[in-house]
């Protein structure tokens, strides 16, 4: 299968290591010669793996669950450290303006730099509140998140500015990863012939008390603290005076804490925030911060260097942490919330299927405080029994979420290999299949009258491929979960297996479209409603195949000469290709004659989970150079939106073109903050790696055309060292030449392997 006239395909040289987290370290604070072009913290301003946001409101700083503000060329913006994470309306806005233009959530502090009588606001916008302070000429921000980095400009400043910020997001940290504080790390430099003395200040619009070098904001429901290390602090802020020699470079180090405990999910569901089983309030965090700040910096270059893989895969990767930093909530009683921003929705089924793949790569109890929710959520007797919310407390949608819930627990057990929690969520999953078989079942498959198959706008009255491959897959993933457990499994009085095998014979027997090569987005069935076109080409028609590639044993469920077919037809059919706007992506749906699909405004959009999943799908099928056009044909369409990406990226107008959907603009890309659901693009790491598994052992068939190397990455229990180079023949385990495929046993907790020529 080859790319078509794909201008974003090309194949980068194998990405050279950025430098180590110790030389990371000694280069924040050294004081190096004017003229260097280092920035505090690293990486060099060149680095590719970087995305220029320049253009948008900023960088979001913040941990998981944590709350979070913004910064960038206006300053701080965003300030949302007390409550739930922003949602709101969105339909009526336009991408072009939500994350672009100057911001309406200003919040009441800023950096200022002070030169004598001048001063100068370190960003591009005036600051109210101090008229006499001039703004900049521009601000570069560039995100490698969670650090950003950004210069600051102005004509006759006659200053080098840089500065690095983060928040600590530390990978198998879940504690260290929830520490409410930004550190921002300045760096000057004294280009000309003379002497300068300056002040940095980060200014506060109201007055502040003061305690311990600490200025503190203090209100009702918490308290904001601002530092400065070997600094000072006062009632408007704190601050740091510098005496610049001619030639010579400075550093200085602020930090900024909140502490607000009380976290409201609903009106029902009160909680502490996690933080607060750590620290008593905002001067306890700083003192940590102070303490640990060089620590966190070198902890996430190690994770950035971790992962020496093409650019585009880090670009997307890494800034994916935005949605964490702006959606999650953790509660001191190890609750996990992610809001489905805009929405108001929390732990919404079919969208954290999707976006935990980041959690199970790097913070794997989200995933499991998440599903744990669930099992207590879900009824266990009562006409209700064995019912899956579409969001927790919440189902206004009329989804059919049982299979995701299927497939979705026997992925997390394949990563977890943990049986006592399996067996937790057994009983569960037992009574959600027969609930759905029970309430919808049709020729062995869930049927849905009212057509709501998580397409919203796009309604699949009947069979849909999408919710039936996950029930196909889900079913097989309940025969599995009997045979780890002994225990049985049946499904409206018959054995698991018999109708798995049922389920899949009617799945082809009703879908599969021979005319164009794929299964039908759905096919009607009694009692549904006719409506839109059951014959159009569907993009995430194997979402429940996707959800369980990771399982070596789930490979023959659909027949395998179909779903190659079924993905060379998507690839090539449902591709929108507009060189002159820069875009190229994967509609959801497209008639069989290649024209636009009008059934509804989300059949016509370029969803970003199907578009991931697309490319994983194509690369575990042995179709590897169609796999990454896909990935980084996505990337690249994003244009340097990476940090707020919506729940798709343009849609296809009626004259084949890429264009903003008119019927929902504000959830188009760029939109801040961002749709959880890009997250699922950390899956395509474990596509890369073929990595697969079973309870006894993994196995590993990496793409064999693309270079890359893995340096201490845990992945399902095991710290892995991967090194592929293109073209590989043979592998190494620990230095010894293995057998193909790779095999190695679960129980080893730390390997190395090698693909060599």
């Amino acid at each position: 299968m080859k790319p078509i006239n794909s201008p974003f395909f090309s194949k980068p040289p194998l990405a050279t290591f950025a430098i180590t987290a110790v030389a990371a370290a000694s280069l924040a604070f050294s004081g190096f010669a004017a003229g260097d072009s280092a920035i505090p913290n690293r990486p060099p301003s060149d680095d590719a793996s970087m995305v220029d946001v320049s253009h948008g409101l900023g960088i979001p700083f913040g941990g998981v669950g944590t709350g979070y503000s913004v910064f960038g060329k206006y300053g701080f913006v965003w300030l949302n450290v007390n409550g739930r994470p922003v949602n709101g309306p969105y339909h009526a806005m336009d991408p072009a303006n939500y994350y672009t233009s100057p911001a309406t959530r200003q919040a009441p502090f800023c950096f200022v730099l002070e030169d004598g009588p001048a001063s100068t606001v370190l960003q591009q916008t005036a600051v109210p509140w101090l008229p006499a302070a001039k703004p900049l000429d521009a601000v570069t921000c560039r995100a490698y998140l969670p650090k950003g980095f950004f210069t600051f400009n102005r004509a006759g400043l006659d200053l080098r500015l840089a500065m690095t910020g983060f928040s600590p997001m530390i990978p198998h940290d879940v504690a260290g990863s929830s520490v409410p504080v930004q550190v921002f790390d300045f760096q000057v430099d004294n280009p000309g012939g003379n002497e300068r003395t300056i002040t940095l200040r980060l200014a506060h619009e109201q007055a502040l008390t003061v305690a311990n070098d600490v200025a503190l904001l203090r209100e009702a429901k918490g308290e904001m603290a601002f530092a400065a290390v070997g600094g000072t602090a006062d009632t408007h802020g704190a601050a740091v005076t510098m005496r610049l020699a001619p030639g010579k470079r400075q550093t200085a180090r602020f930090l900024v804490a909140w502490y607000y405990p009380g976290l409201n999910v609903t009106k029902d569901h009160n909680h502490k925030r996690l933080y607060t089983t750590t620290f008593g309030d905002a001067t306890a965090v700083i003192a940590r911060a102070r303490d640990a700040a060089d620590g966190w910096s070198q902890a996430i270059d190690a994770w950035h260097d971790a992962f020496d893989v093409p650019p585009a895969f880090k670009r997307l990767w890494f800034s994916s942490l935005s949605s964490v930093i702006t959606s999650s909530m953790l509660t001191a009683d190890h609750l996990f919330y992610e809001e489905e921003t805009p929405h108001y929705y929390v732990n919404t089924m079919d969208v954290t299927a999707y976006s935990n793949w980041l959690y199970l790569i790097n913070w794997p109890e989200l995933e499991r405080m998440d599903m744990n929710q669930f099992f207590s959520c879900i009824p266990t007797e009562g006409e209700k029994k064995g019912f899956v919310w579409h969001s927790l407390w919440a189902d206004a949608a009329h989804y059919v979420e049982e299979p995701t819930f299927l497939v979705r627990l026997w992925r997390d057990y394949c990563w977890f290999n943990d049986r006592q929690w399996l067996a937790k969520g057994f009983p569960h999953a037992v009574n959600a299949a027969n609930r759905a078989y029970i309430e919808d079942a049709y020729e062995f498959l869930i049927s849905s009258k009212q057509g709501n198959q998580s397409y919203d706008r796009w309604k699949m009255p009947g069979v849909s491929s999408y919710v039936n491959s996950a029930w196909v897959y889900g079913v097989y993933g309940l025969e599995r979960m009997a045979e780890e457990l002994g225990q049985p499994a049946t499904i409206g009085g018959k054995p698991a297996a018999e109708i798995r095998q049922a389920a899949a014979t009617s799945f082809d027997r009703l879908l599969w479209n021979k005319a164009t090569g794929c299964w039908n987005c759905f096919s009607p069935a009694p009692g549904a409603p006719p409506r839109n076109i059951p014959e159009s080409v569907f993009s995430d028609q194997l979402f429940g195949k996707w959800m369980l590639l990771l399982d070596s044993r789930a490979c023959e469920i659909l027949p395998a000469n179909k779903v190659k077919q079924a993905l060379t037809t998507i690839y090539h059919h449902n591709l929108l290709d507009d060189p002159k706007r820069g875009f190229r992506g994967w509609t959801n749906g497209r008639k069989p004659d290649g024209s636009m699909d009008p059934s509804g405004a989300h059949a016509k959009t370029c969803w970003i989970g199907a578009q991931t999943d697309l490319a994983s799908l194509l690369g575990d099928s042995g179709e590897e150079e169609a796999s990454l056009d896909v990935f980084r044909s996505l990337e690249s369409s994003l244009h340097n939106n990476h940090l707020a990406v919506g729940e798709w990226n343009q849609a296809i107008g009626k004259d084949g073109l890429s264009q903003t959907l008119p019927d929902e603009p504000g959830k188009d890309t760029p939109r801040f903050p961002s749709y959880p659901r890009y997250k699922c693009a950390w899956e395509y790491l474990i596509r890369m790696l073929g990595l697969k598994m079973d309870s006894k052992e993994f196995q590993m068939t990496p793409f064999s055309t693309l270079g890359f190397r893995l340096t201490g990455v845990k992945l399902a229990g095991t710290t892995w060292t991967v090194s592929v180079t293109p073209k590989w023949t043979r592998a190494l385990v620990d230095g010894k030449e293995v057998k193909l495929p790779v095999r190695i046993d679960r129980s080893r907790q730390k390997v190395t392997v090698s693909f060599v020529p």
